[in-house]
């Protein structure tokens, strides 16, 4: 099953569908798992503290392994390769821009250790 599909088929019964949202893979091969969760955890914070209505989900295996952490925007399906806290806040901020009647917030310039 191809990247794209296999994200839409996931967000779809996870009930996402239009709803601006950073998929993190979280799968083994990419990335440690606990650098993806770790990451996940810390722009799901970011985005609720921003009252950003993007959400922040995991998904497994996104088959772009050895480039990871690797982290999908939906509902557009764009793929980011080797991403850090401070670009994952940078996605949510331009995921929450596109969105209707969201708030724009900054950044951190720094990510959290």
């Amino acid at each position: 099953m191809g990247k794209k599909r296999k994200l839409r088929k996931s967000l779809h019964k996870r009930e996402i569908d239009d709803t601006p949202a950073l998929v993190i893979c979280v799968g083994k091969s990419c990335a440690p798992r606990e650098v993806s969760r770790q990451l996940a955890d810390q722009t799901r914070a970011y985005a609720t503290a921003s009252g950003s209505r993007v959400r922040v989900a995991v998904i497994g295996c996104l088959h772009v392994c050895k480039k990871g952490p690797v982290v999908a925007t939906w509902p557009d399906i764009e793929f980011h390769k080797r991403v850090d806290l401070a670009r994952a806040c940078r996605l949510v901020d331009e995921l929450a821009a596109e969105a209707p009647d969201v708030s724009e917030k900054t950044c951190p310039s720094e990510h959290a250790p």
